[in-house]
């Protein structure tokens, strides 16, 4: 059966129009259900539109209930191709599955070693590379010793966790690399190396985009509009990304995306998420200590962000 609440909603474009239609939906009563239909970050429409904190946290449980699994995104599903074997899981995005990743997939430290390595570390290895004429960039999660093996045999690999931070940031509406495989290699039930590939975004971080010392731009107000719909979004999702600082946040043709996902973690409780928020947000204002214009613009947005609805 069509969704009419959200049938009419894609045909609005502009800011008035969604303001009058949400206006219009809470003077009919609309369930909570509809609302949360939406992306979260239109939830400011029903915070300017006066709706009671009761309907407003009914949209969030809702939501919370209904919120990507961790579990369902390492098996079969729609619109994702699942392989697993003694020696490996493999799961791709059919949107994305083509040789040039597949060469990947069957070759992933040779591509590593012949792209550009962005990181070399004792935990991860991360890079650029190229498969014919495409680009990915590519996280290595570099394996342990037999104890740690051991241990990531009772729980998620590390590249599984940030598959489905990924996803996860994908389905609340939040712009980020997007994850296009996900592959462990495996001795049995025993995980041992295991590779996030994401799309490749020719960007640069948001410290170098607001230039250090720099006069602000026209563009500035756009990008600092995006990052402050995601970390809306973060926060009425009750998400916490662990690292909030500007080389996290990559700008695009002044289109912001958040990336580096390892620690991102996902909240039932209002007290427990709260405590880590502000952490969050306090790591991201440090960003802008030395840049009096950049913090100026953020802090316009402190209140709305600090203040759990």
């Amino acid at each position: 059966m069509p969704d009419a609440f959200l049938q009419k909603w894609q045909t609005l474009n502009t800011h008035q129009d969604r303001s009058a239609f949400i206006h219009q939906a809470l003077s009919d009563k609309e369930s909570p259900n509809s609302f949360a239909r939406l992306m979260p970050k239109f939830d400011r429409l029903l915070e300017e539109n006066q709706a009671p904190p009761e309907l407003l946290n009914a949209v969030q449980r809702v939501r919370k209930q209904q919120e990507l699994k961790l579990e369902d995104c390492l098996k079969p599903r729609r619109g994702f191709t699942c392989q697993k074997s003694w020696d490996q899981l493999v799961i791709t995005d059919q949107r994305d599955e083509c040789p040039e990743l597949s060469n990947i997939i069957n070759h992933p430290d040779t591509f590593i070693q012949q792209g550009k390595i962005i990181k070399s570390g004792k935990a991860t290895t991360v890079a650029i590379i190229s498969s014919g004429q495409k680009q990915y960039f590519i996280k290595r999660y570099n394996p342990k010793g037999f104890l740690y093996s051991l241990t990531r045999s009772l729980i998620p690999s590390r590249a599984a966790v940030t598959w489905h931070a990924a996803q996860l940031l994908e389905s609340i509406g939040i712009p980020t690399a997007r994850p296009v495989a996900l592959l462990e290699k495996r001795w049995g039930p025993f995980k041992q190396t295991s590779y996030v590939i994401h799309e490749y975004i020719d960007s640069i971080h948001a410290m170098k985009y607001f230039a250090e010392g720099a006069n602000p731009q026209p563009e500035w107000k756009e990008a600092a509009k995006e990052i402050s719909d995601i970390l809306y979004t973060l926060k009425r999702s009750m998400i916490i990304h662990g690292d909030l600082k500007a080389h996290n946040f990559i700008i695009q043709n002044h289109h912001a995306y958040l990336i580096d996902l390892d620690s991102l973690q996902s909240f039932q409780s209002v007290s427990h998420f709260s405590k880590k928020r502000s952490k969050d947000l306090e790591r991201f204002q440090r960003n802008w200590n030395e840049e009096p214009e950049i913090k100026l613009l953020f802090s316009r947005l402190d209140k709305e962000l600090r203040d759990y609805a």
